[in-house]
């Protein structure tokens, strides 16, 4: 395998186990041992655990803002409704274990593995953004990446004790970015 090729690996095999296992499970020997590589291999392409939870994070980052950004597309387009949208972004959040890897590294201390989400959330904002739009999309935004990081860390299990169905983060989602995009204020 190229280099190119093996971080590749790497990151696909990182994924795997952050889906599977969870972020905990994600150590340079694990990978290794799925891709066939060794402890000092994958020092050499990451540096560090750190390293390589910032190239997962920075893989999951970009395919979730793409993921988002198309379905916004799709929306102004008249495909998807809003509330459409606002379940993807959810789905992709969930499914892709972003809460957990995110609250992974800030509880570890490694922010700086963070930047690649940061950098994918102002992308967002800067591609949904259009010309002359005065509306608060960034606030927007802010309010539903974060309720989205929570969904996907323990919404179950807080919708359950709230006596709400699964659904509600989502309808609150929902409903907070219309009144955002509204401009009403509390």
């Amino acid at each position: 395998m190229s280099s190119d090729e093996s971080r590749t690996a790497a990151v696909a095999a990182a994924r795997a186990l952050l889906r599977d296992e969870g972020v905990a499970a994600i150590t340079l020997k694990a990978v290794g041992l799925r891709i066939g590589r060794t402890h000092a291999n994958l020092l050499h392409h990451f540096g560090s655990v750190a390293g390589l939870h910032r190239a997962l994070a920075e893989d999951i980052a970009h395919q979730v803002a793409g993921s988002i950004t198309g379905s916004i597309g799709r929306m102004r387009r008249g495909e998807v409704r809003l509330r459409d949208v606002i379940g993807e972004m959810f789905d992709a959040f969930e499914e892709q274990r972003v809460g957990e890897l995110m609250a992974w590294v800030v509880l570890t201390r490694q922010r700086e593995a963070l930047q690649p989400v940061v950098d994918a959330i102002a992308g967002v904002v800067r591609d949904i953004s259009e010309p002359g739009d005065s509306r608060p999309l960034d606030q927007a935004t802010l309010g539903l990446v974060l309720l989205a990081i929570g969904d996907s860390l323990a919404g179950s299990e807080v919708a359950r004790a709230c006596g709400l169905p699964r659904s509600a983060a989502r309808d609150i989602g929902v409903s907070q970015v219309i009144a955002v995009l509204a401009g009403k204020r509390d």
